[in-house]
This record gives C-alpha cells, sequence and structure tokens, in this order.
C-alpha cells in the first residue's frame, strides 16, 4: 500500500472517488493503483497531477523508462 499516496489525498482533500469520475474508470481500478497491485502509468500521472505532486516522488520510480 502506498501510504505516502494516501496521505497526500488526505491533505490535499482530494478522494479516489474523484480520480476515478475524471478518469472516467471504476473506484476498484484507482484503489489497485494506490495500493500497489496494478500499475497504470496513466491513472498514476492523473494521481500526481491531482495531487501537485511529481510522478517519482510518489511512486519512487521514473515516469519515463530511458531508452535502451
Amino acid at each position: 500500500m502506498n501510504n505516502k499516496v494516501k496521505s497526500m489525498m488526505v491533505l490535499k482533500g482530494v478522494s479516489q472517488r474523484e480520480i476515478c469520475s475524471a478518469l472516467h474508470v471504476a473506484p476498484a481500478t484507482v484503489s489497485l493503483i494506490v495500493s500497489g497491485k496494478k500499475k497504470s502509468r496513466r491513472i498514476r500521472r492523473a494521481i500526481a497531477k491531482a495531487l501537485g505532486a511529481s510522478y517519482e516522488s510518489l511512486w519512487n520510480e521514473p515516469e519515463y523508462k530511458k531508452a535502451a
């Protein structure tokens, strides 16, 4: 579970339901992303943007992978 994301959501007053509505995805999808059970760069980016945080700071990995 990504406590950093959950904490930021509480501090910023952003709910998972708001993110679901904005992205037109099911609440379960966002829950799986936040809990770390599923990955989606698109949804992770949207969460970071909604929280005013960088992708890297929330998910502890680069937003874009470097080409080999």
